[in-house]
């Protein structure tokens, strides 16, 4: 997994998560709380596992929610464009 036009995407904490902003391409992304730490984690370089694992360190959530939450954000960010395989 690869994040696309990565110097471009910026995040923007907010009162309800942050927001997500892709700079080059104008489009934004308003995420909650768990959202904002999926996408900090994955511009930090890492990948989908500490993701997960950063999550659920955060968040009263189990494992397996956390899992399907990051795998489903990670497929949204695809369908847009920000991500690629």
């Amino acid at each position: 997994m690869k994040l696309r036009n990565r110097k471009h995407l910026v995040v923007t904490d907010t009162n309800y998560g942050a927001v997500l902003l892709d700079t080059k391409s104008g489009q934004y992304w308003q995420l909650n709380p768990p959202g904002a730490v999926i996408v900090r984690t994955l511009l930090d370089g890492e990948g989908p596992d500490e993701a997960i694992r950063r999550v659920t360190d955060r968040f009263d959530v189990e494992t397996e929610r956390a899992t399907t939450d990051v795998h489903a954000l990670i497929e949204a960010m695809r369908s847009a464009g920000v991500v690629e395989k």
